[in-house]
């Protein structure tokens, strides 16, 4: 049976693991979470971005649909450097 609601676009983000991270429902602002965090972060730490939607049973967790974006904290110059996006 379908009810014709579309899930809630979730993105999930995470400096490198145990950093920071979160879940919001705006791209955008997962995109500015990495980069906030990676411009206090040292040179060579890294960042992801990506499209998760809720699993598991019960949706107690979350399921990686894709990654939207991928950055890190360049060694030589501290720019922030994104891949994909």
């Amino acid at each position: 049976m379908t009810t014709g609601c579309e899930p809630p676009e979730l993105y999930s983000w995470d400096v490198d693991p145990g950093r920071e991270c979160g879940v919001t429902d705006d791209r955008e602002r997962a995109v500015g979470h990495v980069r906030r965090a990676l411009a206090d972060a040292p040179p060579g730490a890294s960042g992801v971005v990506q499209r998760v939607q809720l699993g598991g049973v019960r949706g107690m967790r979350y399921v990686t649909l894709g990654v939207v974006g991928l950055a890190r904290r360049d060694a030589a110059s501290g720019d922030v450097v994104w891949t994909d996006r």
